[in-house]
């Protein structure tokens, strides 16, 4: 129990405006239905007794649960309100990249283990693409960090919007991407490989300003690697290593299979 009021009265350090509302409200809906139990009951008691000073006792009834209940119950619902949120966004932070909201490396990789092991059991495959941004070392050298990371959001966020609901998708490291494609053959995972390339290349972003004041226009490339459990088989690192492998040969051969040259 003490550990508990500890831990509580540590989250009054995280509390927000937002906390204290939700608070309140719950606090209002409880004093609420504490009060009307108060009043039925106490009419009861009145009825049974025949006290003669009924008024001054339902009044009673109202205004203990007023008084007594309202700080407290105010004060210990915050802090368990601002506890909640705080671990919530713990957990957020534990499973999603900082910079683009995906999931981050490890928890990626983490549920790609699970779902090579369901796929072992049920006798599916997975194929994963290992997606790059091309060229980024050289946009940062002459954009800039800030349009960088913005490159790296777009990117995310380009990305994310068009795959399935069963795909999981993540940041896998600096400019590379990481997606996971259950219930997806090699070829399929290709074909897609190819879509979203062309789709990347339509990104567009504003770059520095330049000295005469002007913003050029920054077009972003994908450069795609992909491996299957069809050919890799279901070892996460001989999966990853395929990947990564196929991702080298298109980003030096510049072959016109996934990643085909830039216009």
């Amino acid at each position: 129990m003490a550990s508990l009021f500890h831990v509580i009265a540590t989250a009054s350090r995280h509390i927000s405006q937002k906390d204290r509302t939700s608070a309140l409200k719950g606090t209002a809906a409880f004093l609420t239905a504490a009060t009307l139990v108060s009043l039925i009951l106490t009419s009861i008691a009145v009825l049974i007794v025949g006290e003669r000073d009924w008024l001054s006792a339902l009044i009673l009834a109202i205004a203990l649960p007023l008084i007594l209940i309202t700080p407290l119950l105010f004060l210990f619902s915050t802090r368990l309100i601002a506890l909640d949120r705080h671990n919530r966004e713990l957990q957020q932070a534990a499973r999603e990249d900082h910079l683009t909201g995906v999931f981050n490396r490890p928890h990626l990789l983490g549920m790609l283990e699970r779902e090579l092991a369901l796929s072992q059991r049920h006798n599916y495959n997975v194929s994963v693409l290992l997606l790059e941004i091309g060229d980024f070392s050289q946009l940062l050298d002459e954009q800039g960090r800030h349009v960088g990371e913005q490159a790296l959001q777009q990117f995310a966020d380009c990305i994310a919007e068009k795959i399935r609901e069963s795909d999981l998708f993540g940041r896998f490291d600096g400019a590379q991407f990481l997606l996971v494609l259950p219930h997806t053959s090699f070829e399929d995972a290709t074909r897609m490989g190819e879509g979203l390339r062309a789709i990347a290349a339509n990104l567009k972003l504003n770059g520095r300003i330049q000295d005469d004041g002007t913003r050029p226009v920054v077009r972003i490339s994908a450069k795609i690697g992909a491996a299957s459990t069809e050919n890799s088989g279901r070892n996460l690192n001989s999966l990853l290593n395929e990947a990564d492998y196929s991702l080298y040969q298109n980003r030096n051969e510049r072959r016109d299979k996934i990643v085909m040259p830039d216009d």
